[in-house]
């Protein structure tokens, strides 16, 4: 099960969302513009007629979200390739999703930086964080802190159940991280609830956690493996 990509350890497992999604929102782009097509063809012009005026207002939203899906799944590739940087003492999972969490967790990051839940948003323009309360291009959105926060109790849930040893020694606590890739980006970030960065500054702040806290590579690979075992259920 294990990737040797670089020096790091790299797993993909779960079942692949952002890839899911974008092969669902393809399926319904193209189902919704072929259906006035084919029943053109077989002489049902009333009802072609209906799907035909779904089709014009349904088709920009499913644009909308498969240009968003597909820049998610460029964001999560980057913030993947600069963790590649990390040497073989840390474990990168990709692409988890637990019962507890809210969707999936792009990335988790296991080593000497102890445990780390990793959210990835490729958002341009001004983003603002207030605490839990988040705002793109001066509209309110969805809570990204709430979500990786979501994200890590999950994990820290999970591996408890597995190593309960460990509960007050390398699963005490569970990091947040917001990594924000796209180069057209402004933060503007008050009392977040979790770290958040841009992406030139991920490595930096990393390597920073582990000076603070030193997992064993022997540890860090048995956490990472009890997270793919669960992860691919």
């Amino acid at each position: 099960m294990w990737q040797h990509l670089w020096l790091m350890r790299v797993v993909h497992v779960g079942g692949r969302y952002l890839a899911g999604r974008e092969q669902r929102l393809w399926a319904g782009l193209v189902g919704i513009m072929l259906a006035p097509l084919v029943l053109a063809a077989t002489a049902n012009t009333g009802l072609a007629l209906v799907f035909g005026v779904g089709a014009v207002l349904l088709a920009p939203e499913l644009v909308r979200r498969l240009r968003n899906t597909r820049n998610g799944r460029l964001g999560e590739r980057i913030v993947t390739d600069a963790l590649r940087r990390l040497p073989d003492d840390y474990c990168l999972v990709n692409d988890v999703v637990l019962r507890r969490a809210r969707g999936n967790i792009d990335h988790i990051l296991i080593g000497p930086c102890g445990v780390v839940a990793i959210e990835t948003k490729r958002l341009a323009g001004h983003i603002r964080c207030d605490g839990d309360t988040w705002w793109a291009k001066g509209r309110r959105r969805d809570s990204i802190s709430k979500q990786v926060n979501a994200g890590a109790t999950a994990i820290r849930s999970l591996l408890i159940e597995r190593h309960p040893e460990l509960r007050d020694s390398a699963l005490r606590w569970v990091e947040s991280i917001i990594v924000f890739t796209h180069p057209l980006c402004r933060l503007e970030v008050e009392r977040s609830r979790a770290t958040v960065v841009r992406f030139s500054e991920l490595l930096e702040v990393i390597l920073a956690l582990a000076e603070r806290r030193r997992l064993a590579p022997a540890i860090a690979e048995q956490l990472a493996r009890s997270l793919t075992s669960a992860a691919g259920k």
